[in-house]
């Protein structure tokens, strides 16, 4: 179980923004595919969203009948009550503001309601007996109200401390999501993996080795099946993702002994319609599991809106960050096209990581702490509660007629998207915050020693099958001497030569703020 996993589950705790963000991906819509869980295991992260969702809705019942109560006996008050809430919050947050302004400001506005209450009393006698009611109720409603905030958030810390730290995370195992097919939603392709970086493609002509044979017919190229580059190019990656001995690796081959090979199939979420390979029934979820003979024959033929490409992932501090490498290729029979697309998924972010900080005992200065926040945050959620409470009453009412109206778009549309829109996973993540410098220049290294591989794997086949390799090899330089990854605000540039006689030394990486000019990259 990564640290990934148990952060994303902190997430769905003690924000219920994300948890309702979530739930509304996941399971508010049948017909929407799943985004790839990349190193977090999804169904323990629903569980603690569910969790999250019944908490509030018995704290907004509670704070809802606090409040209906009060106003209901003393509604002048009640509203008293909340001008002067509003202004100690304001009291609280606002700290540019000089105290001086700040109390001179609570006392204009508490005078202000109590002259307005005695005018009003003036003015309709004993008839403005029931608008104004009486103080203390107005009072033990805002206290009841402060205590079941409070107690809410007692629980939230329980559930953080006990369930949660590092030690004690010990969710109920789950089935693994087993599938090879992602059906994304928007315009990029790689849902799920973060932050894309710099890449590179290129065409290069099968045409043979000068003076060869086959080099005396001037139309000659060399027939290569993908498939077989695929698989050799999958077993370099695979020597280096063990830490067993594989004969014919140099001792001083990098080892990634974390690294993940899968072969994966991309598709279009609108574009599955009339492909009964991804979706057999309109009424239903997309199919995203292939058999190899299905993944085989796109790989060989990628026509239409999927592809397939070979993913290299390499996890690392805990999981929290992943270097992915994807690598697409294929041919005409004249050229054979190489893609590599790359991506970063950064680590959760900080607030998140707060659980380890946490003293397991509460001590009395915390409690002060909790009440304090309490105090913030109780005129807002409790002017919220009934219509959170509203909104979660029609949404569960109208589960069967929203489900009947995206079954009726998805026989009508012929263009209904299935596809993902939105992975727990990069809704956790701060893009332009890592938490340690070595967590970039990590991702920086993964993706330099897959790309050697990749590239002299490559190399090392065509050499094989006879392929002039003059141009790749010109183009291999290019690639290893320029290699440059932004993520976020941090430009990480590795090895590079500029300018006529510039050579590149060893690799290193370097980090440092990225420029202000559009694009941010040199």
């Amino acid at each position: 179980m990564s640290d990934a996993t148990r952060y994303l589950c902190v997430a769905a705790t003690v924000d219920a923004s994300f948890a309702d963000r979530v739930l509304a991906e996941v399971r508010d819509d049948e017909l929407r595919a799943a985004a790839p869980s990349v190193r977090f295991d999804p169904a323990v992260v629903v569980e603690f969203c569910l969790a999250t969702r019944r908490r509030r809705v018995r704290r907004d019942i509670w704070l809802t009948l606090a409040g209906g109560i009060a106003f209901a006996l003393s509604p002048m008050w009640t509203l008293i009550a909340g001008a002067i809430m509003a202004t100690s919050g304001m009291v609280v947050t606002r700290r540019k503001v000089r105290p001086s302004a700040l109390q001179a400001l609570a006392s204009l506005t508490t005078m202000a309601a109590i002259t307005l209450m005695i005018t009003l009393n003036l003015s309709f006698g004993s008839e403005t007996s029931w608008l104004t009611g009486s103080p203390p109720i107005a009072l033990l409603a805002g206290v009841v109200a402060h205590v079941i905030l409070l107690i809410s958030l007692l629980a939230t810390r329980r559930t953080v401390v006990t369930r949660l730290r590092r030690g004690t995370f010990r969710p109920a195992e789950s089935q693994d999501q087993i599938n090879n097919v992602s059906v994304y939603g928007g315009y990029a392709p790689f849902i799920g993996y973060g932050t894309a970086v710099t890449g590179w493609s290129f065409a290069l002509p099968l045409l043979p080795i000068p003076d060869s044979a086959e080099a005396a017919n001037r139309d000659a190229t060399i027939s290569i099946d993908v498939i077989d580059l695929i698989d050799c190019v999958r077993k370099r990656l695979s020597a280096i993702g063990t830490t067993s001995s594989v004969p014919g690796r140099p001792a001083t081959d990098d080892l990634l002994p974390d690294l993940v090979l899968q072969d994966r199939v991309f598709v279009s979420g609108d574009q599955l319609t009339d492909d009964r390979r991804f979706l057999p029934d309109r009424g239903a979820a997309p199919r995203q599991h292939l058999t190899d003979a299905e993944i085989e024959a796109i790989a060989r033929r990628p026509e239409g809106a999927a592809r397939h490409y070979l993913c290299a992932l390499v996890p690392s501090w805990g999981g929290e960050v992943a270097a992915s490498t994807f690598l697409h290729f294929s041919t005409d029979g004249r050229l054979l096209y190489l893609e590599c697309a790359r991506s970063v998924l950064e680590p959760v972010r900080r607030r998140y990581h707060e659980v380890d900080r946490l003293p397991e005992q509460l001590s009395f200065g915390a409690l002060l702490e909790l009440a304090d926040r309490a105090a913030q945050q109780l005129l807002l959620t409790a002017l919220g509660a009934p219509f959170r409470l509203i909104g979660d009453m029609a949404r569960r009412l109208g589960a069967g007629r929203r489900r009947t109206r995206l079954l009726r778009e998805a026989r009508e549309d012929a263009g209904h998207n299935y596809g993902a829109l939105l992975s727990p996973r990069e809704l956790a993540v701060d893009p332009m915050d890592y938490h340690n410098y070595f967590q970039l220049l990590d991702t920086a290294k993964h993706l330099k020693i897959v790309e050697r591989h990749v590239l002299a794997s490559i190399l090392g086949f065509l050499d094989e099958r006879g392929v002039d390799t003059a141009e790749f090899r010109t183009r291999q330089t290019t690639i290893l001497n320029q290699g440059i990854i932004q993520s976020g605000g941090l430009s990480v540039v590795t090895n590079q030569s500029v300018g006529t006689g510039a050579r590149a030394g060893t690799d290193r990486a370097t980090a440092r703020p990225a420029a202000a000019t559009s694009g941010g990259q040199r």
